[in-house]
């Protein structure tokens, strides 16, 4: 029995001995070998659930990326050490160990963020998607207010949805799916902020220019039935647009995009009336300027 317990005590003090030269060889700048022995640290039973030791594994996976992934959108290194601090911050809740995994944390996450504005155009956005996701699964265990949330979630909404319209605008017959996706998103920043007055302007001005696009495609020799069906759904998308237009100009009467989309779209359907009262506002708000 003395001997199984002098056995085990010995095997315990290895594997802390191998976190500690972990330590040494990262202290020492000696990076891949520090990884090398902090991996085989926590794959050990002994070790798995300690938090100092995923600390340390954190630690030297944020100091390799620094090193070598900082320009990478989608290094795995940063993952790694995310998913190391997450772990050693569930482990061990003392207030030490909290704020230390914190701050590494909200590091990482704002690298991320980084990443997501940077990567955020017709070609690297479905990695920005991702890296967004990520970019709050790890904020949240920083900043658990709903109000950060929602709001962090608006700006990066608006901006895809942006990254949309453009890549639609760009090839409208190739690329048709992005318009429906742009009016997707730009759905989801209402549900969550029905006052938004981007999302509201935006809507209206994606079924606005629809309707338009809509018109001016028609052939000059096309027959009847064809024609009104264009003017029957082109009066449908300017009805569509009217709401959200309206909308944005009791946020923010004083816009002038704002007005100039609400006298096109009732000069489209035929309001002149109304059309000529927000050029009228128009008018005025130029001689203020």
């Amino acid at each position: 029995m003395i001997g199984i317990l002098t056995m085990l005590s010995v095997f315990a003090n290895a594997q802390i001995d191998k976190v500690s030269a972990a330590i040494s060889l990262l202290q020492k700048g000696n990076l891949d070998s520090a990884k090398t022995i902090i991996d085989l640290a926590v794959a050990d039973t002994e070790i798995v659930n300690d938090g100092q030791a995923w600390y340390i594994r954190g630690f030297i996976y944020k100091s390799i990326y620094n090193a070598r992934e900082k320009t990478n959108i989608k290094s795995p290194l940063r993952l790694e050490a995310l998913n190391s601090f997450k772990r050693s911050l569930f482990i061990d809740t003392s207030l030490a160990n909290v704020v230390e995994n914190k701050k590494n944390i909200k590091y990482l996450a704002a690298t991320l963020y980084n990443d997501v504005k940077a990567s955020l155009d017709s070609v690297n956005y479905l990695i920005a998607i991702d890296n967004f996701e990520k970019f709050k699964t790890y904020s949240k265990l920083i900043d658990t207010s709903q109000e950060t949330i929602k709001q962090n979630d608006i700006k990066f909404l608006l901006a895809l949805a942006s990254v949309y319209t453009q890549i639609y605008e760009n090839d409208r017959k190739g690329k048709s799916e992005f318009l429906n996706l742009a009016k997707a998103t730009y759905y989801k920043v209402l549900i969550l902020e029905s006052n938004n007055i981007s999302a509201n302007y935006n809507m209206g001005i994606l079924f606005y220019n629809q309707a338009v696009q809509l018109i001016n495609q028609s052939d000059y020799d096309i027959d009847i039935v064809a024609l009104n069906d264009i003017q029957d759904n082109s009066v449908k998308l300017f009805k569509e647009s009217l709401p959200f237009m309206e909308k944005a100009y009791q946020l923010d009467p004083k816009r002038r995009e704002i007005l100039l989309g609400l006298s096109g779209v009732h000069f489209s359907l035929n309001e002149k009336e109304k059309s000529d009262y927000y050029k009228q506002k128009l008018q005025e708000l130029e001689k203020q300027k």
